[in-house]
């Protein structure tokens, strides 16, 4: 894993176990985990959102893992969106056709637009509005 994202990741779930005022106002606040199954491999799903909207994300699918962050934004309507501002990887491997290869960036992933409900503080269900993928989140 990259420098970067790792310290991404490490200030992230800092910032997730600091003590804040206002948690109780913000229900999403926290550390979250979730899985699934996708293309027969098993992915696993970290999240650390904060009371001042931003987030952390990472997924291991297999051997891959990719992780993003950002900031999300809630609707009165029970929509959540969010908005990625750095990802990793930055770059994939292309294989020419002549058995070469070279490296071109990877495109900014979506942020995404879930309708969400909790089930109980501790788990909450994101559907996709987009894609309609149900991922449902257990608060770690």
């Amino acid at each position: 894993m990259p420098r970067s994202a790792l310290a991404s990741l490490t200030l992230a779930v800092i910032l997730a176990a600091a003590p804040r005022a206002g948690v109780a106002a913000q229900p999403f606040a926290g550390t979250w985990r979730a899985l699934a199954t996708t293309g027969g491999m098993q992915c696993r799903f970290d999240l650390v959102m904060t009371t001042t909207n931003d987030y952390i994300e990472q997924a291991r699918c297999g051997p891959y893992l990719t992780s993003q962050r950002g900031w999300y934004r809630v609707f009165a309507n029970g929509t959540l969106s969010r908005v990625v501002t750095n990802w990793s990887p930055t770059q994939h491997l292309v294989v020419d056709a002549g058995g070469g290869s070279h490296f071109e960036p990877s495109s900014r992933p979506p942020g995404g637009s879930y309708r969400f409900t909790f089930t109980t503080p501790n788990t909450m269900v994101w559907r996709d509005v987009n894609l309609g993928g149900t991922l449902t989140w257990h608060r770690v």
